[in-house]
């Protein structure tokens, strides 16, 4: 049975504003009932010069949005800071098919990966299936967006009445790191102006039924936080001294007084950007131990994850198949089976927790990792890849609650 019916009528809505590179707003008229399907087209980027250049290999052309937020008015409803580097680990969490068969062509990602088979002069036997999408200065890198995807508001409620949201604003803002956009080059692009498509009903006795019984909306919007994991303080001036520990614990206060589903940590480094993902990764350490703790004490026993294996288990249990390769984590054990290994290996590391507390307080993370000697020809130990600083992002499926008087329309959103 077909979904669309005469009672539900599709608009394309032109971009109230749209600043190229800056930020793009949408508004929706109000006393009208829309579908929850909103979905952007146009999405992407393209080359100012006439010239190709390699695509984001890990998240496509999502990689131009940094947030996208909707708002009623000022009232922010939902929102999702550090868009693309949520994708990049959407898109990681993916099965190899899906990404082939499916991300590539719809995100402009290239995670489809196989195995060729080892062969006597040792070359490349895992590499990416296809060649990696491109952008130019004509039709550029370009996708759409569901954004019942990334925004789990519009997920939990099948309609969005502005008779209750009167002045709906979506606004999408855009990344400036060309690294994240074309990892292997510098020269500046040119975001597209998309184009968002909603679905309205029109059927007055459906609408007349919504309003009616428009109550409670409860869902989990992604928040996020970052910390500064600093330099390492004792760095190795050759292997026989490395391996010292740094242990950091951290207080985030942006997440106390709100209840903790699943909660993700990625760790940016700030030296090393890969020429195929930028900085939209998660870059490994030599992990000592990773603990989340709270006022209701240390949430995994003794250290936490203190071995690369429970990590990988415990993001599995909690998010599903993701999309790796042969499971290598360290440069120097895979690099002779892997393209692109110094651009690829080891840059795929995310933790991942579930909290399941209400209400939470003193909210801290330890992170440790141990010193590794770079050996390579003029190495600054400080910059190298386990060594170096991280930006340490966190995201969190926190709890909200849209309470709806349908009396008078009104309504209060709060944490639950």
């Amino acid at each position: 049975m077909s979904y669309y019916t005469s009672s539900i009528e599709t608009h394309e809505v032109q971009a109230y504003t749209n600043s190229t590179n800056f930020r793009t707003e949408f508004r929706l008229d109000a006393d009208k009932l829309y579908m929850s399907n909103m979905r952007l087209l146009n999405i992407g980027f393209k080359e100012n010069t006439a010239v190709e250049r390699d695509v984001n290999r890990l998240v496509g052309a999502y990689g131009i949005i940094s947030s996208l937020a909707i708002y009623d008015d000022n009232e922010l409803i939902d929102s999702l800071d550090n868009f693309n580097l949520w994708s990049a680990f959407s898109c990681y969490n993916k099965k190899n098919d899906d990404n082939l068969s499916t991300n590539y062509f719809l995100k402009k990602n290239n995670m489809g990966f196989a195995s060729q088979g080892i062969n006597p002069s040792q070359d490349a036997v895992v590499d990416v299936v296809l060649p990696d999408n491109k952008a130019n200065n004509t039709d550029g890198a370009r996708t759409w967006l569901d954004m019942s995807a990334y925004l789990d508001f519009l997920r939990r409620s099948r309609f969005v009445p502005t008779h209750v949201f009167k002045r709906l604003r979506i606004v999408i803002e855009y990344e400036t790191d060309i690294k994240n956009l074309t990892p292997a080059h510098t020269e500046a692009v040119s975001s597209l102006e998309p184009l968002l498509v909603v679905d309205e009903m029109k059927d007055p006795d459906v609408i007349m039924n919504v309003l009616k019984n428009y109550g409670t909306i409860q869902y989990q919007p992604i928040e996020t936080s970052r910390v500064v994991m600093p330099v390492h303080p004792n760095l190795p001036t050759g292997p026989g001294d490395e391996g010292v520990v740094q242990e950091v614990t951290f207080t985030i206060q942006g997440f106390n007084n709100k209840s903790i589903n699943r909660l993700v940590m990625m760790p940016v480094g700030q030296t090393v950007v890969s020429n195929k993902y930028g900085r939209l990764m998660a870059q490994a350490v030599n992990l000592n131990n990773f603990q989340v703790r709270t006022s209701e004490g240390n949430l995994l026993q003794g250290q936490g994850i203190t071995l690369d294996n429970q990590r990988r288990k415990m993001l599995t249990d909690l998010y599903g198949d993701c999309d790796d390769q042969v499971g290598a984590v360290w440069v120097q054990s895979a690099s002779n089976v892997i393209s692109s290994d110094q651009d690829t290996l080891g840059l795929l590391t995310p933790f991942a927790v579930k909290l399941e507390q209400d209400m939470v307080q003193n909210f801290q993370v330890t992170f440790g990792r141990k010193s590794v000697y770079d050996s390579g020809s003029g190495a600054v130990q400080a910059d190298c890849r386990y060594n170096q600083p991280f930006h340490l992002h966190f995201f969190a499926e926190v709890v909200k609650l849209i309470v709806v008087n349908p009396k008078d329309m009104s309504y209060r959103i709060s944490y639950v």
